[in-house]
């Protein structure tokens, strides 16, 4: 990964931010992160509301899977729920019609906003949102999710947003590091498992299993 510092406007905040560059197979893909500092400023209230701002195995681990697998997002309208800084979106969009990169917190949408412009790409719509209000959106073709089953509060809704999606026939793809209170979850979703694929994830020196499910 490589990185340099660089400071800009979000709203009325000033929010410096590093470029990162991740390794997706034999591609790079730089995106812009907010600085820890930074972080734990704006969070010193509520630190679970953070977790947007860092890059997971699971998102590492669908874009390695969409490298591999082009055929579902190609020339298609994708919507990326609770995204955090976007990376699977990013990743997806230039071969995309068209995606939406989602999130509950302003701060996640500000930062993937910046990350498209300094990518150059002209087709992804940035936008805070909480994933219950995704059942109100114009239908994608494909939803991309990584790492959101980890709260298992959140399950049943998560659930729901699910389902919805797949009755209405869109093509739901889910990565998820090989959690042991997300079983009982995922266990929900095998009956629409049309694939699965599974990966050892490198990132910051460790290792992770995660597995892709594509469900329809």
């Amino acid at each position: 990964m490589s990185t340099s510092i660089i400071p800009f406007l979000c709203g009325h905040m000033y929010s410096p931010f590093v470029l990162k560059a991740f390794a997706i197979g034999d591609h790079n893909l730089e995106i812009c992160m907010p600085l820890p500092g930074f972080v734990q400023q704006a969070y010193r209230y509520n630190k679970n509301a953070a977790y947007w701002a860092q890059v997971w195995p699971a998102a590492i681990g669908l874009c390695l899977f969409l490298q591999q697998h082009k055929e579902y997002i190609t020339d298609q309208q994708v919507l990326e729920l609770a995204a955090g800084l976007g990376l699977p979106g990013l990743y997806a969009a230039p071969v995309a019609k068209h995606v939406t990169i989602s999130d509950k917190e302003a701060l996640a949408s500000a930062y993937v906003k910046r990350s498209a412009a300094q990518l150059q790409l002209k087709n992804v719509t940035a936008t805070t949102l909480n994933w219950e209000n995704a059942l109100a959106l114009p239908l994608p073709g494909v939803v991309l999710l990584s790492d959101v089953n980890y709260e298992p509060a959140v399950f049943a809704g998560l659930k729901k947003v699910i389902d919805h999606f797949l009755q209405h026939q869109v093509t739901v793809i889910i990565s998820t590091p090989q959690r042991l209170m997300a079983k009982p979850f995922i266990t929900t979703l095998l009956p629409y498992a049309a694939q699965q694929w599974n990966s050892a994830v490198t990132l910051n020196d460790k290792e992770t299993d995660v597995s892709v499910f594509v469900l329809r």
